[in-house]
């Protein structure tokens, strides 16, 4: 088999989604099982670059592209893999923050196929093909070795225990805020999850932590001290972070422990932003990735899809932005509501997939809007939609307006209708429906 475009490439690695193990599971707890047996029938791609290792429940995709950045500002040939993506499959892979040529992803993708067609993992470890993030996983380390990066920043897809990208050997970790995130899987506390994401902490490896709950925080510092890891917390390092979300962009000054201050403008949008970027920042700084003037640009042109992006729709300003917990749905209305006010004349589309704290979610939500329009993801994710309207109806106060619409362009219409601005908020796989609509 030879792939002649990388839609082609796409479509034959979503065709390993939806294989299902016989034992309920058991393709999740032998997660690093069959990476490291993937990993070793492709020759250890990973083994080739130094790996920043990032989890958390939000802004680990941010605070990766800024990390990404800086390193790439410091001269380093830098590779970013994150997941999932919003418009364009090629937004998981990236070096030094520019998509790698067609003819380099169609190439390597003909040498992971050759191997899978040749591979199969043993019937104690579930399913005998490799799943699909376990593939991208596999091809993106392949991408990166072929490209010659010294440097990769690799974001967690779930969890951070059994995730397949825990197979790494990383040079530093980073653990961003935790919240009540896929409680199905991970656990029902913050502790339990805080103590899954823990895991990507290695032996004698620094790792950094966001401002986290005291609860998460002890369990990163059991599991530092067990890994005999040096932690570094913004907590103790950050004397003080202000910020301002304007047009222009997210205006916020930082001053750290040992005097070093920066004032900067991101192209990102949003409070969390201040404190994703202060984060990389003290991994560049500790790991020696900093550079004087260049680091700041950097950080200041970092930019993501659907991270609080601003468009236009019938002449109505729109906002998109990823949050999927209660407390990035807070800073993301914060921020919203910065710009924009007036409460009685502004419109919020929300959907979320299964395992998300929809209640936590709404509750921030309904105050802040006057019309909610509940929506749905994409079918990738599961979601039940109707479930979450018929819980909005009940929790919406009576100057609420709840509506229902599951086509995005409908949605958008209604919640344009009458209102002065719209922010699109909650699940990724909502975001991704709206990226042909408003220009992603």
């Amino acid at each position: 088999m030879s792939f002649s475009s990388f839609g082609e490439v796409t479509s034959y690695l979503d065709s390993f989604s939806y294989m299902q193990t016989s034992t309920p599971g058991l393709l999740r707890e032998a997660r690093l099982e069959r990476m490291s047996l993937l990993l070793d029938a492709l020759s250890h791609p990973e083994e080739s670059f130094k790996a920043v290792h990032i989890a958390g429940s939000k802004g680990k995709g941010s605070t990766c592209c800024y990390l990404s950045a800086l390193l790439t500002a410091s001269g380093h040939r830098t590779g970013l893999y994150l997941s999932p993506h919003l418009c364009d499959y090629r937004e998981r892979f990236s070096l030094n923050g520019t998509f790698f040529d067609d003819s380099l992803l169609i190439s390597i993708a003909d040498r992971l196929e050759k191997t899978v067609r040749n591979f199969s993992l043993p019937p104690e470890y579930g399913q005998e093909k490799p799943s699909t993030f376990e593939l991208y996983t596999a091809y993106a380390y392949m991408l990166f070795k072929a490209a010659g990066c010294e440097y990769a920043v690799i974001e967690t897809g779930l969890g951070g225990r059994l995730d397949a990208t825990n197979t790494l050997d990383p040079i530093a970790s980073i653990i961003t805020p935790i919240e009540l995130e896929h409680t199905s899987v991970l656990g029902s506390t913050i502790e339990k999850i805080a103590t899954e994401k823990s895991k990507i902490i290695k032996k004698n490896r620094p790792v950094f932590l966001s401002m986290l709950k005291m609860d998460a925080m002890q369990v990163m510092k059991k599991e530092a001290e067990k890994q005999n890891s040096v932690l570094y917390s913004l907590s103790d390092e950050l004397m003080s972070l202000r910020t301002d979300t304007r047009e222009c962009g997210e205006v916020c000054t930082f001053s750290f422990a040992d005097g070093y201050e920066a004032s900067l403008v991101l192209s990102m949008h949003g409070e969390v932003q201040a404190e994703n970027a202060a984060l990389a920042l003290l991994a560049a700084r500790k790991l020696g990735f900093y550079v004087k003037g260049e680091s700041e640009k950097a950080l200041e042109k970092a930019a993501l899809p659907g991270r609080f992006e601003m468009h236009s729709y019938r002449g109505k300003p729109v906002v998109m932005d990823v949050c999927h917990t209660k407390v990035s749905t807070l800073h993301t209305v914060s921020s919203f509501t910065a710009l924009y006010p007036q409460r009685n004349s502004n419109a919020c589309i929300f959907a979320a997939i299964d395992g998300k704290d929809i209640e936590g979610m709404l509750s921030i939500i309904l105050p802040a809007f006057r019309k909610v329009v509940i929506s749905k993801p994409d079918s990738f994710r599961k979601s039940d939609s109707r479930k979450i309207y018929e819980k909005a109806l009940a929790m919406k106060s009576d100057d609420n307006i709840v509506v229902y619409e599951e086509e995005c362009r409908s949605a958008l219409d209604e919640a344009v209708s009458d209102s002065s601005a719209v922010l699109i908020a909650g699940s990724f796989y909502l975001a991704s429906r709206f990226g042909g609509i408003l220009e992603c």
